[in-house]
């Protein structure tokens, strides 16, 4: 088997002026470690420095290979000082590569056009696993030579063991993972220009923007079939140009997995990549469980006007506005947040924006080297960023209270990181009537809508991706009409028989598997919402007890438990969790 970090790299990057993207290599900036200097230790990171100080060169791996090489000489003798000393040399230098990849991948984000971060983005994702694979062979070779007991008290028997068992990278696996990288470069500057497709309908050339915006509208208001004709239109031109590349990609993981020994990549993502202590049987039981609080959904809820009312809630803060109260409800939830949120703004750890050529989503990612995080958010200019901010910050949140990971060994719980994160969401809603007044109910409605449709839509997509990895010969036409089928089985609707939707969600192209982590903990937060609501402190307690655990030795199904949380395994859980849920948000759509 593969180290955790061999295997996991693109997850492992995901998790007040703005910072401006660095234009190329030319940054007059101190740099991180270039080479690293053989048998030498590597000097030690600035304390503390701010993000303009965290400056990116590319990155020359010779002499890493080099010092793996000695240490893998060393480990036949029993020189366990020098042993040691070189490991931790090494160690700390894949720290300096892992956080130069995050870095390259935030500057990436803030331009997915410019070529210059594009290829240094997929160097860093292939650097940083051949260096990773490169260290856990010379410290197997530790493992079973005479300082392997001094070894193991020295990076814990649990860490020893894990080591022990790595499995080098073969040549195809290094292949496929900078083609998969490749991949995922090649959808995102492609949706970074959706905008470009057109469709034409009445001799006339419509864009997404435009059918978005008044002429949309206008459209809708006068020829309703029209604007459907468009709408999906414009999708299948875009299908047309990304379909192919998540096919290519479900095929290169397809032989990732059987490599590893797998029947399906699902089974493989499910059992290495995010830490979950259950498998995808049990997952379909929360899948099972949420099919029909979908459907009650939608009858209910599904043709509300205040889905469509987000634009409208006043005031609509500005990104410095934004963060501001992102300080004030987090530190209010607890003060240790508004310590965290001080930090983070002080040295520039954030960039909230918006743009074309930006990556459209938002993360939060741990910059190791400099036991620092980083949070991106994408700014949308409606009340719904203020719990995108807030999501992300619970991530922050975590990574700035808990010790950075083992990048060798340790693969934490993502189930319980998106509850850190889902969690601070439900509970800043709390503060909704002070920062909204008049139009609270209407925010409130889309944050707990939200929440609930992130569990929906959470078991939507692991179903429909565990199917596809379990099929990975399916052709595009076939994907597409699984996916319709699915999202009528959770009463979302359709007008056709297939559903090219799917595409517009990065995590099927860049981490698959990943979104029943927002499901699961979606769960989570609605229990702790719904403490909150009648015992505020109560639901703070809940969360912040989540956020002790440690989520690299502790799993979803035992920490929440201890947290007073129920489980998706439990009979009628999922039905008895929402159902207050959905309540308040039938209660607030009538009241508007």
């Amino acid at each position: 088997m593969r180290t955790a970090a061999v295997l996991f790299l693109a997850l492992a990057l995901l998790l007040a002026a703005l910072v401006p993207a660095l234009s190329g290599p030319e940054a007059a900036v101190p740099v991180l470690a270039d080479a690293m200097p053989v048998s030498a230790d590597p000097s030690p990171a600035p304390e503390k420095p701010a993000w303009a100080d965290m400056a990116y060169r590319h990155y020359d791996p010779t002499g890493f290979y080099a010092s793996a090489e000695e240490l893998t000489a060393l480990a036949a003798g029993d020189d366990a000082e020098a042993v040691l000393a070189l490991y931790d040399a090494l160690y700390a230098e894949l720290a300096r590569i892992d956080t130069l990849s995050a870095i390259a991948y935030i500057r990436y984000c803030a331009d997915v056009t410019d070529p210059y971060w594009s290829g240094e983005r997929v160097y860093c994702s292939t650097l940083l696993s051949r260096t990773a694979d490169a260290l856990a062979c010379a410290a197997q070779a530790v493992t079973r030579g005479p300082c392997a007991q001094a070894f193991a008290a020295h990076v814990g028997e649990n860490a020893a063991a894990a080591l022990s068992g790595h499995r080098p990278m073969t040549d195809r696996e290094a292949e496929l993972t900078v083609r998969e990288a490749e991949l995922v470069d090649e959808y995102n500057e492609r949706m970074s220009d959706a905008n470009a497709v057109t469709y034409l309908y009445n001799d006339r050339a419509w864009t997404q923007d435009m059918l978005s915006g008044t002429q949309g509208a206008a459209l809708a208001a006068g020829d309703y079939d029209g604007y459907l004709e468009v709408w999906y239109g414009l999708q299948e031109a875009l299908h047309a140009q990304v379909g192919p590349i998540f096919t290519e990609l479900v095929a290169i993981r397809a032989e990732l997995a059987e490599i590893e020994g797998y029947e399906s990549y699902a089974d493989m993502a499910y059992e290495q990549f995010y830490g979950r202590d259950y498998g995808s049987r049990q997952a379909q039981l929360l899948c099972d469980a949420v099919k029909p609080v979908g459907r009650t959904f939608t009858a209910a809820l599904g043709d509300s006007p205040l889905w469509f009312a987000a634009g409208s809630v006043r005031p609509v803060l500005d990104g410095n506005t934004l963060l501001q109260a992102l300080g004030q409800c987090a530190g209010r939830v607890d003060p240790a947040l508004a310590a965290l949120w001080q930090d983070m703004t002080d040295r520039g750890l954030c960039d909230i924006a918006d743009g074309p050529d930006r990556f459209p989503g938002s993360f939060t990612v741990p910059l190791g080297a400099y036991d620092s995080a980083f949070l991106f958010a994408h700014f949308n200019g409606d009340c719904r960023d203020l719990g995108t901010l807030a999501h992300e910050f619970g991530h922050y949140a975590y990574n700035s209270m808990h010790p950075a990971q083992n990048l060798l060994t340790d693969t934490p719980c993502f189930d319980l990181l998106e509850v850190h994160s889902t969690g601070l969401e439900a509970l800043v809603t709390e503060y909704y009537d002070e920062l909204y007044t008049d139009n609270a109910d209407t925010a409130r409605f889309l944050a707990l809508g939200d929440l609930l449709d992130a569990l929906i839509e959470g078991c939507v997509f692991d179903e429909f991706q565990r199917q596809v990895y379990a099929q990975p010969d399916m052709t595009l036409d076939e994907i597409d009409r699984l996916f319709a089928d699915i999202c009528t089985a959770y009463g979302q609707r359709s007008l056709r028989d297939v559903d090219y939707t799917w595409i517009y969600v990065p995590h099927n192209f860049e981490s698959p598997l990943y979104y029943l982590s927002y499901a699961a903990s979606a769960l989570a937060a609605i229990q702790i919402w719904d403490l909150a609501r009648s015992d505020f402190e109560a639901g703070v307690a809940a969360w912040k007890s989540v956020l002790a655990a440690d989520a690299c030795r502790e799993g979803y199904m035992t920490v929440l438990p201890a947290c007073g949380l129920r489980t998706f395994t439990e009979p009628a859980a999922v039905a008895e969790i929402c159902r207050p849920l959905l309540e308040e948000l039938k209660r607030l759509a009538d009241g508007a």
